[in-house]
């Protein structure tokens, strides 16, 4: 009987930090934003739960930031990599500890700007490593002054 509940409580501790190693990334925000050359983007913040509008959210997060193809449209797929210019998309796991995908592919199921966007995302990473899943964002109303 001791056994089998230290078996148990064993596999419960190595079930919890197995998720807190690998955090589901599904809701967030999703706003106007501007470009590095300062032209039109939009900015998607993916968060294991949701932020509060207008505040940094809590990491862990994944960021991804779309300047090319816009606007934004239902059944849209953007592809982003290190060589192209169509954007970007990072893995935060701390604050201000980032990390480059090398590339990455959104689909856009819904898209709506004012009340927001769900899809899925799948990000690849220099260790071989990739992330994908689905999102469900909020927009969240910002004035941007791009240029």
């Amino acid at each position: 009987m001791r056994f089998t509940v230290a078996l148990l409580m064993f596999a419960f501790v190595l079930g919890a930090s197995a998720l807190a190693a690998n955090p589901t990334y599904s809701t967030g925000s999703i706003q106007s934003s501007c470009a590095p050359w300062d032209g039109a983007a939009i900015a998607m913040t993916i968060g294991t739960k949701q932020a509060q509008p207008q505040h940094a959210p809590e990491p862990p997060y994944l960021n991804v930031n779309i300047w090319k193809d816009l606007p934004l449209h239902t059944g849209q797929t953007i592809e982003l990599s290190s060589s192209s210019s169509a954007g970007s998309a990072s893995r935060c796991l701390k604050e201000g500890q980032c990390e480059l995908a090398t590339s990455a592919v959104i689909r856009i199921e819904h898209f709506k700007t004012g009340s927001g966007a769900t899809g899925h995302y799948e990000l690849h990473f220099k260790n071989g490593e990739t992330l994908s899943g689905s999102f469900d964002l909020t927009w969240v109303n910002v004035r941007m002054m791009c240029g």
